[in-house]
C-alpha cells in the first residue's frame, strides 16, 4: 500500500518541483551578481516598456532577469495555491510559459493587472476563479500593453499609470471570452492557441491608437554571449526533470509510460499529465535537452527570446508536444530560415525555429511533410505579423501559428481525399 504522505508530496509534485527551480534561479542570481546590482537590473526591467523585443538579459543582467523570471513564477504558484487549484497539464503548461516569457516583455508589474481583470471577469460571471486558471495565466501575453502605456512619456506619471493598469484590467476582463472561440478557429492545431488570442486585441489595439496618431516603436534589444551560463542552467533543468520523471513513483511504470507518448497527435487538447502524470517529466527533459542542443550546435545565442522558446517547449512537454511531432516541424523551419534573405542564426530566425511547434499537431496527425511544410512556412509568417501586432503581444508565433493552421487545413483536407479517393 501506497504511503499517504508520499502519495500527497507526488500529487503536489508540479508546484514543489517549480517552486524549487524558481528558488534555485534566485540562488543562481546570487552567486552571479550582487543584491544591489540585482535590484539596479529589476527596476530596469520592471519600469520598460517591454514591447517586441525587449531582451530582459541585456536590459537588466543576467542576475536580475533571472529574480524576475522567480518572482513571477513563485506568484504565480502562491496565487494557484491559495485558488486551490489542482495541477493539470495546462496548468503545468502555463507555469512554464509564464517562467520563459519573463526572460522577455513580462514582469510582476505588467501582468498582475491582466491577471486581475481576468479575476474580474470570474466574479462578472459568478464562476470560481479555478474555471478561468488558464486563461489568468496566458492573459500576460498582453503584458506590453500595460508597459507601452505606463511607461509611454506623452502624460504625467500617474495618468499613464491609470491609463496602463486600468487598460490592463479591461484587456484582463475580455481575454477569456475571446479565447473560448480560438480553438474553432484553427481546429486545435495551433498549440499556442492562446497567443492567436493575444494577436488579435494586440492587433486592434494597435492599429487603433496608431489610427489616432500614437506610434507604436518596436524594439530590438537581444542579449548575446550567455551560452555557457544559460547552457549549464538549461541543461541542469533537463537532467532534473529527466530524474523526477524517472524515479517520481513506480520507474517502470514511468518508463512504459513514456512510450505511449508517440501515439498521441498531440492536437488539443492532449493532456499528458492527466494521461500519464509524472511520466511527462521526463519527455519535457528531453525536450528541454533537445531544444537547447539545437540552437547551441546552430551556433546561434541562448539569448532571452530563445529560452523563452525553449521553456514554451518544455511546458508543452506536458501538453501535447513529443519528440516525435516535433522535429518534422522544427526541420522544415530550419530549412526556412537557411533559406531566407537573413543570416541563419539571426536572433528571429532562431526564435521562429524554436517557435514552430506550435504545429507539432499537424506532424503529429497528418505526417512528417505537412509538419515540415509547415513550420517552413511559420518562419515567414512569425518574422512580420509581430509588426501588425505593434510588438504587444509576446506569443507572437502562437499568433503566426494560428493563420497557417488555418491556411493549410483546407488543403491537407482536399489533399488526403484526392489520396483516399485514388487508393480507393
Amino acid at each position: 500500500m501506497e504511503n499517504p504522505s508520499r502519495k500527497r508530496i507526488l500529487l503536489q509534485l508540479p508546484y514543489v518541483l517549480m517552486l524549487s527551480i524558481n528558488l534555485g534561479f534566485i540562488a543562481f542570481a546570487l552567486v552571479l551578481d550582487t543584491p544591489a546590482n540585482i535590484l539596479e537590473g529589476l527596476i530596469r526591467i520592471i519600469t520598460s516598456r517591454a514591447v517586441l523585443v525587449t531582451d530582459f538579459m541585456e536590459l537588466g543582467g543576467v542576475s536580475a532577469t533571472l529574480v524576475n523570471v522567480a518572482t513571477v513564477g513563485i506568484v504565480s504558484i502562491i496565487s494557484l495555491t491559495l485558488s486551490k487549484i489542482k495541477p493539470s497539464g495546462a496548468i503545468i503548461m502555463a507555469l512554464w510559459l509564464t517562467a520563459g516569457f519573463a526572460f522577455f516583455g513580462k514582469n510582476i508589474f505588467n501582468m498582475m493587472p491582466l491577471t486581475f481583470g481576468v479575476w474580474l471577469f470570474a466574479k462578472f460571471k459568478k464562476e470560481p476563479f479555478a474555471t478561468y486558471a488558464l486563461a489568468s495565466l496566458l492573459v500576460a501575453t498582453l503584458s506590453p500593453v500595460v508597459g507601452e502605456f505606463t511607461f509611454m512619456g506623452r502624460f504625467s506619471i500617474p495618468l499613464e499609470i491609470a491609463i496602463g493598469v486600468l487598460l490592463g484590467f479591461l484587456i484582463g476582463f475580455i481575454f477569456p471570452p475571446v479565447t473560448a472561440h480560438m480553438v474553432r478557429m484553427h481546429s486545435g492545431y495551433d498549440l499556442y492557441s492562446m497567443g492567436f488570442a493575444g494577436g488579435l486585441i494586440a492587433m486592434i489595439i494597435a492599429t487603433s491608437v496608431n489610427s489616432f496618431g500614437f506610434d507604436l516603436v518596436l524594439e530590438s534589444i537581444w542579449s548575446s554571449g550567455n551560452n555557457l551560463v544559460m547552457g549549464i542552467l538549461l541543461y541542469s533543468i533537463s537532467a532534473t526533470l529527466i530524474i523526477c520523471g524517472v524515479f517520481a513513483g513506480d520507474p517502470k511504470q514511468n518508463l512504459g509510460e513514456f512510450k505511449k507518448f508517440f501515439k498521441h497527435s498531440g492536437r488539443l487538447i492532449t493532456d499528458f499529465y492527466f494521461l500519464y502524470k509524472n511520466s511527462i517529466y521526463i519527455n519535457m527533459g528531453i525536450l528541454c535537452a533537445s531544444a537547447t542542443s539545437v540552437t547551441l550546435l546552430m551556433g546561434a545565442e541562448l539569448n532571452g527570446v530563445a529560452i523563452a522558446a525553449i521553456f514554451t517547449m518544455v511546458g508543452f512537454g506536458s501538453f501535447g508536444k513529443h519528440m516525435k511531432n516535433v522535429p518534422p516541424v522544427v526541420a522544415g523551419a530550419m530549412i526556412s530560415a537557411y533559406l531566407n534573405r537573413w543570416e541563419f542564426t539571426f536572433p528571429p530566425n532562431v526564435a521562429a525555429i524554436l517557435f514552430s511547434a506550435a504545429l507539432a499537431p499537424i506532424a503529429g496527425q497528418f505526417g512528417w511533410i505537412w509538419g515540415a511544410i509547415a513550420g517552413f512556412l511559420h518562419v515567414s509568417v512569425a518574422l512580420h505579423v509581430g509588426q501588425i501586432s505593434g510588438g504587444l503581444n509576446l506569443y507572437n508565433n502562437g499568433f503566426a501559428a494560428g493563420f497557417i493552421a488555418m491556411f493549410l487545413l483546407p488543403i491537407i483536407t482536399v489533399s488526403e481525399r484526392m489520396k483516399k479517393n485514388h487508393e480507393d
